[in-house]
This record gives structure tokens, C-alpha cells and sequence, in this order.
């Protein structure tokens, strides 16, 4: 069960644009419904057409777990409801109650829901995607919507619209994560839970979002148009393309002729070069993540704790974002919580570049006779640029650093594992909403063993998990926060931003800074 847990909690951080080489393994197909009579070019200023890299090969949002894929199909498939702390916003759901001891909750549907086809959305679909979830082996991504740890949930359906769920134990973040989570239609997949294998069913795209789907091309396009039906504010734009162009200067020429009014941008290099046009907006804003420095417990290299505060000591993150990412694309980290996550705390001092103290501590740790290796994804954005600076940081101390780019795949297997044959790696993890979603993970054995974690530090993980007051949660993840850094579990760097270039005349673009955009299509318009 734990390896099921796994997996699927894998998938979910890649929502959370955490990792890569998690990608669906269903069938692909070639086209789906009326794919012949899609054009995907457009000179109609009422689409919105968003250049993409790669492309989904079905549209069953359960079992795709690449960011590209998450974008694609965020304006088919609608939430329960988003929860932050400051508010909890309502799709799908017409209400979630929580009893006083936080075992019991009751979810609700708003009434009179439709799905794309027609037919109506009722708790008997929130029963079977449930079901979906608790089943090990059919790929789908929300097992933590139906375990708690490895702990399962009961559920039972208490009338057509509503569903109470009982927890093994209680949860704050479970009312959170519940709302993040997409119906799917049952009558669809005939009930049947093993969605892998109903390769014609993961094409039809019967969602439950404000668009629905006319075209879909895999490698190509999905077109999708304004659902008439959907329960919600009438969207004003009439359709949503999403054109796959892997090119990132294809992308841009694109976007000069008009042909997408939507990238992403992965560099400061093109953000400057579109402000000063006019007729492109830049668009940036948190996007959920962490990337970090950490240290291999396995590695012999620190047996000596003393070499590791030496590393620390001598790194500068102001220094390592300005130069490796750029003003837009990221700000320097001071905790293991994101700027976006539940109870960040950004008055936490992170650590303090102190080249004195690391000049000393190379010396008496023997660090000045030593080559250190260093590990990174060079499938990752920043990261080849993060490890040049680190390693002349660190030469600067005195300390010598070998650095090795590896392919996702590989360096995912390598620096999850038991592996000591390297001293240091970077990586990056999805921090987005509640801390316990995808940051616990990384620290408490889920995602791999190579962490210094102590005892204190994975009390204060259970608390807060445990804990139903948010001034009570708050506290406990500030201390959190305070205990990571003292046990240099990891060295945040850098928070990166999500950046896109967009039309000018697109408007609403910046009303709900969620990852990935947009959480709700129908505040986009054209001026």
C-alpha cells in the first residue's frame, strides 16, 4: 500500500510542478471527437490561444500528472472548491462542514450541475471517483483523497448531493486537499474504476468546467468551446486553444504573428524582451515551489556535521537567484514553505552567507583536501546556472566541487535512493496551499531517505497535521520552519515565479495567482 501511496502522491506533487518523468502511461490516440474540423489558427480576438510544449494524451485529468497537462485541461475539469488561508472559494460544492472533533466530513454539491454531455452531477460521482482513487492500481493520482498516511477514509452517500466521509484520524489538511480533487462522470466509465484501460472513455473529455471540448489532435491542439450549460458566471471568451509547439523561439514567433496570445516564460532573458511591447503583457507571480541545496546523509563526506554548516555558511542565495535566475523569475528562499504555501512565515531570517566562519570550518574539517560532487536535473530550469555559481562560491572557501547534470529519470532514481556516491544535489518540490499536500513528503520519507530529518522536527509534522485551529497550525509551522533550519535538513534558495507573456487586451489574468493558471477561466476577457 505505502508504494501505492507513493505513486500517486508523486503524481499529485507533479501538479504541483514538483518533479518530472511521472507522466501518464495511458494509450495515446491520435484524435478525438470532430478532431477533422478543428483550426488552429485563429484571427478571432474572442479565443484565447495559450502556446503550450508538449501535449496531453488523454483527457482524463486523474491519471495526468505533467504541468502541461494540468494546464491543458484546467478549463475542462472544474474543483469541489479551492481552500486558502484566508478563504475558501466554491465550485463544484455547495458547502464542506467538518464536525468538532475532525473526523466527519460532509461535502455537499451545489444543485442542478451538469456534466458536458448533458447529464447530471450527483454524490453518486463523487462516490465512484472515490473509488477510483482507493483502487491501487489503476494509475489515478488523489490517493491522499481517500488515506490518510496509509490509513484509509470511509464514505458513504447520505443523499444525491451529499457524501460524508469518515477519517481514520484526524487531518487538517484533508478538507484541503478534498477540494482540489475532480469528479468524474460515472455513468461515462460505467462505474467501472479501472480508468487506465478505458482508452475510448479518457478521450471523451466529459467534464465539468466551464469549457468543453470540441477538438483534440494529441501533439497538435485541444480546442475547447464555451460550455453554454455550466453552472457558473457565462465565460466571456468563446474558446480556449491549446496549441503545442516545443519550441520555446517558436513559441515567441508565434506570439509576434498573433497566431497564441499566451507563453510561458522560462527565462529573464525573454521577460525583458517583452517589456517594451506594447501590445504584450508579463505576467508574474509566485509559483508555489521550492528549489534547494541538500546534502546526502549517505555520503561519508557528513559524518562531520561541521562540513555541512562549512557549505551552508559559504553560500549567498541573493547572489545565486540575481545571477541564476533574474528579478521575474524568482526571489531568494528563507524557508523549506514557499511564498505560496499556508503559514508561510516571511519574517524567518534564512541563513546568512559567513565566508570567515566557512574559510575556518574547511580547515578543520579536512574540506580543503576534498573534491565534492554535485548532482542536478538538467531537465529543470536554473539549475545548470545555479550549480556554476555555488561551485565558485564554494571555491571561494576554499572547497572544491565537481558538478554533473543528469536526466530526470536518472536523477530521480539516484538522489531518492540509498546512493553515496555523490555529496550534494539540487532539486526542487511543489509548495503550493497546505503545507502538509506535497512539503511533508519530502521530509518525512515519502518522497526518498536521504534527508537529515530529526525527531523534533517530524513531531512538529504530525502536529500540524493533527492540529484543527489555524492560530493553533500556525504556530506549530512557524516553529517547524525555525527547526528545519536548525537541522539543515535542506538550504532553500530560491522561490521561483510562474511568468507568462499574454495579449495586452487579456484581461483578468492576474485575479487568482494559482499553479497552474487559470483557476477559473471565466474571470479571463478581451478589452
Amino acid at each position: 500500500m505505502r508504494k501505492r501511496l507513493c505513486s500517486a502522491l508523486l503524481c499529485l506533487a507533479m501538479a504541483a510542478v514538483m518533479l518530472a518523468g511521472c507522466g501518464s502511461k495511458e494509450k495515446s490516440a491520435d484524435s478525438a471527437p470532430d478532431a477533422d474540423k478543428s483550426d488552429t489558427k485563429t484571427s478571432d480576438t474572442n479565443e484565447l490561444v495559450m502556446g503550450v510544449s508538449s501535449s496531453v494524451t488523454n483527457l482524463n485529468k486523474h491519471l495526468e500528472s505533467m504541468k502541461e497537462g494540468w494546464l491543458m485541461l484546467g478549463a475542462l475539469y472544474d474543483e469541489l472548491y479551492m481552500k486558502t488561508e484566508s478563504e475558501t472559494r466554491y465550485y463544484l460544492a455547495d458547502s464542506v462542514e467538518v464536525s468538532d472533533d475532525g473526523m466527519t466530513v460532509t461535502l455537499k454539491l451545489k444543485d442542478k450541475l451538469k456534466w458536458h454531455d448533458g447529464e447530471a452531477i450527483t454524490a453518486d460521482d463523487i462516490m465512484f471517483t472515490l473509488d477510483v482513487n482507493a483502487d491501487p492500481d489503476n494509475g489515478a493520482g488523489y490517493a491522499n483523497a481517500v488515506y490518510i498516511g496509509d490509513k484509509p477514509v470511509a464514505y458513504k452517500k447520505m443523499d444525491d448531493l451529499t457524501v460524508q466521509i469518515t477519517l481514520p484520524e484526524p487531518s487538517a489538511s484533508y478538507v484541503t486537499i478534498l477540494g482540489r480533487l475532480p469528479l468524474l462522470p460515472a455513468h461515462v466509465y460505467d462505474n467501472d474504476t479501472d480508468i487506465k484501460a478505458r482508452s475510448e472513455e479518457n478521450l471523451k473529455g466529459i467534464g465539468s468546467g466551464p469549457y468543453k471540448l470540441k477538438a483534440f489532435k494529441s501533439g497538435e491542439y485541444l480546442e475547447l468551446e464555451r460550455f453554454d450549460d455550466y453552472y457558473g458566471d457565462r465565460p466571456s471568451i468563446d474558446k480556449v486553444v491549446y496549441k503545442v509547439i516545443p519550441d520555446t523561439s517558436a513559441q515567441e514567433v508565434a506570439l509576434q504573428k498573433g497566431e497564441i496570445n499566451f507563453m510561458e516564460i522560462s527565462s529573464q532573458t525573454a521577460a525583458d524582451m517583452y517589456k517594451g511591447d506594447k501590445d504584450v503583457t508579463v505576467h508574474s507571480f509566485p509559483e508555489g515551489r521550492v528549489n534547494y541545496l541538500a546534502c546526502n546523509k549517505f555520503s561519508d563526506t557528513f559524518s562531520d556535521p561541521k562540513v555541512k554548516e562549512a557549505i551552508f555558511a559559504a553560500l549567498d542565495r541573493e547572489e545565486i537567484v540575481k545571477g541564476a535566475y533574474g528579478a521575474d523569475m524568482g526571489t531568494a528562499a528563507n524557508t523549506i514553505f514557499s511564498n505560496a504555501t499556508q503559514y508561510y512565515d516571511k519574517d524567518i531570517k534564512g541563513y546568512e552567507q559567513d565566508t570567515g566562519k566557512a574559510e575556518k570550518l574547511v580547515k578543520e574539517t579536512g574540506l580543503d583536501g576534498r573534491t565534492l560532487k554535485l548532482v542536478y536535473n538538467q531537465d529543470r530550469a536554473f539549475m545548470k546556472e545555479t550549480a556554476l555559481i555555488v561551485q565558485q562560491q564554494l571555491k571561494d572557501v576554499g572547497i572544491r566541487l565537481e558538478v554533473e547534470g543528469m536526466e530526470s529519470n536518472g536523477f530521480f532514481d539516484r538522489v531518492f535512493g540509498d546512493a553515496s556516491d555523490y555529496d550534494l544535489y539540487f532539486n526542487g518540490y511543489g509548495a503550493f496551499g497546505d503545507p502538509d499536500e506535497v512539503i511533508s513528503g519530502m521530509f518525512d520519507g515519502t518522497w526518498g531517505i536521504n534527508l537529515e530529518v530529526s525527531d523534533g522536527q517530524m513531531d512538529l509534522w504530525k502536529q500540524g497535521r493533527a492540529a484543527a485551529d489555524d492560530t493553533q497550525r500556525a504556530a506549530i509551522y512557524r516553529e517547524l520552519q525555525e527547526k528545519a533550519k536548525e537541522d539543515m535538513s535542506v538550504y532553500p534558495i530560491a522561490y521561483p515565479n510562474y511568468v507568462f507573456a499574454a495579449s495586452s487586451s487579456l484581461q483578468g489574468a492576474d485575479a487568482l495567482q494559482t499553479n497552474p493558471v487559470f483557476e477559473d477561466y471565466t474571470k479571463l476577457s478581451f478589452k
